[in-house]
């Protein structure tokens, strides 16, 4: 019987299957935009604004009151072309599908996979501010958890079956164990019992677990901060819609590495209002904010990014300057009036600025989420020309694509081989996530 040799179309489907079966958060995320970068020759920094629906306020009584027609909008950028680089002889395509997947494609995919998907994760703490729960502590009740669904409800987010939680191995284990007296369906219990894990349609979620759930470090902090009129705040506006903005805060111990990406701040006075009517919540609780990369060079103080192995900033730190003031960049905007309102007020002068945690503090960032909050969008690598073979597989309903192109060597008989993929992470609603201190 004569050999049978893989096809480029057999390599191409079989690790875009793996990498499906690899991903978590990923696979939990809205992933609606991938065709609208189905251009030719796509690369890093191609984007799509996706629109933001307008808001209005409307108005009582008979008078006509022309409201302005206000549409914002969020980018969605492909930042980042990653791969996997390996080679096999030409006798290692005479392996079953079989052995070719467990050899050669699964471990190449499962990195490709969980660079993904830990990117996602790592983006979504670090542009989502709202927050429950106590950094260094596991959440072992359900009230953790009921609060994170009534954060979203306040923000108006729709209990439509797309509700998620997201957890680390640690955090889901130590809410297992404090809902195990709970009164639950017995199915529910005996799937927790089975695996471990919390069942699915629990306290308005479904539950999942995942190895890349990201730790931070709380900031240092240090002195007295406060809100200041005395210097430049572009977050503060009145009516419309931005995204983030600067904030000038003072009263920080002087030349100190005070705060880090992904830090949560409030200012009193400052509460948080619900999208539609625009009244404090229920029960009135101060709007969170989350620190973000700085925006160009802080008037006042520094901020130092973080980058990885990749060359990638994914985060950094803000020092206080000499006299203990600091411009950070926050995000959302606080937004005081108009259609897009989401407080109660602007902050006042001195108004006292706290940070969510003590200091120093690791903790792990699971997630509550709506499937609108986040999106991922991929593009079809471009196929080189005059190679021994270049192919892609794609799949619209997840959203993925990875393109494979392998080359013959002849000085060694092997064939070198390259699994890439080109992806972005976006923030569409960051209010409709919430981060979950582990």
């Amino acid at each position: 019987m004569s050999n049978t040799l893989l096809t480029i179309s057999d390599i191409t489907n079989e690790a875009l299957m793996v990498l499906e079966n690899e991903l978590t958060f990923t696979d939990k995320v809205n992933r609606e935009y991938d065709d609208k970068f189905a251009i030719p020759g796509a690369k890093i920094g191609y984007t799509v604004n996706v629109r933001r629906p307008a808001r209005f306020k409307g108005t009582v009584g008979p008078a006509l009151n022309v409201e302005d027609f206000v549409e914002g909008s969020v980018p969605v950028t492909l930042t980042t072309q990653f791969h996997v680089d390996t080679q096999f002889s030409t006798a290692d395509l005479l392996l079953s599908m079989d052995d070719f997947k467990r050899r050669l494609i699964k471990p190449a995919v499962a990195a490709i996979a969980n660079k993904i998907d830990f990117d996602g994760t790592t983006f979504a703490y670090q542009n989502t501010a709202n927050a429950v729960g106590t950094p260094g502590t596991k959440p072992n009740s359900l009230a953790t958890f009921l609060n994170a669904g009534a954060i979203l409800d306040s923000e108006g987010v729709p209990r439509d079956g797309e509700r998620n939680i997201v957890l680390d191995p640690f955090t889901m284990a130590a809410s297992v164990g404090g809902f195990s007296n709970l009164f639950n369906p017995q199915a529910q219990i005996g799937e927790q019992y089975k695996k471990g894990l919390i069942g699915r349609e629990t306290a308005g979620f479904d539950w999942y677990q995942d190895q890349n759930v990201v730790a931070y470090t709380v900031g240092a902090q240090g002195g007295t901060p406060v809100f200041s009129t005395s210097g430049t705040s572009s977050a503060l506006i009145t009516s419309g819609w931005q995204d983030n903005g600067t904030l000038y805060t003072t009263g920080w111990t002087a030349s100190t590495n005070v705060l880090n990406v992904g830090d949560v701040i409030q200012i009193a006075g400052v509460y948080a209002v619900n999208p539609q009517n625009r009244s404090a919540w229920g029960t009135p609780t101060l709007r969170q904010f989350v620190v973000r990369p700085a925006v160009g060079t802080p008037s006042n103080g520094t901020f130092t990014p973080i980058v990885n192995s990749y060359g990638q900033v994914v985060g950094g730190s803000y020092t206080s300057d000499g006299s203990g003031i600091l411009q950070l960049t926050i995000a959302p905007a606080i937004i005081s009036g108009g259609q897009f309102q989401n407080v109660t007020a602007a902050p006042a002068n001195n108004a006292a600025i706290t940070v969510f945690g003590a200091a120093n503090t690791v903790s792990p960032q699971s997630l509550g989420f709506h499937r609108d909050a986040f999106t991922i969008a991929s593009a079809d690598l471009e196929l080189p020309d005059g190679v021994h073979f270049a192919g892609r597989a794609a799949d619209k309903e997840t959203g993925l694509s990875i393109r494979v192109v392998r080359q013959y060597t002849i000085n060694n008989d092997a064939i070198p081989t390259r699994l890439d993929v080109l992806y972005g992470w976006a923030s569409l609603y960051r209010e409709l996530a919430c981060r979950i201190a582990g």
